[in-house]
């Protein structure tokens, strides 16, 4: 398995949601949510990965795609 960006996103939801676990406080995602956005970022990875064969091109593809993506919600939020 190659180590790409979405991947490396993907690992710091994951543990970030298993150490709100601990707390008392109400979990920022459901389950649900959790597994959503799990299955979302593996087939945009997946989709990625066919597109782009160069490692580099993928790299920045992803990179890309992370930034816009992070964006995106920023002014959704403040929206």
């Amino acid at each position: 398995m190659k180590l790409t960006p979405l991947n490396i996103t993907l690992a710091c939801v994951l543990v970030w949601v298993i150490s709100e676990m601990n707390l008392d406080t109400e979990m920022t995602f459901s389950w649900g949510w959790l597994i959503t956005l799990c299955v979302i970022l593996s087939l945009v990875d997946l989709g990625f990965r066919m597109i782009f064969k160069d490692l580099k091109k993928l790299w920045y593809a992803q990179m890309t795609f992370i930034v816009v993506v992070g964006i995106l919600m920023v002014v959704i939020r403040v929206m």
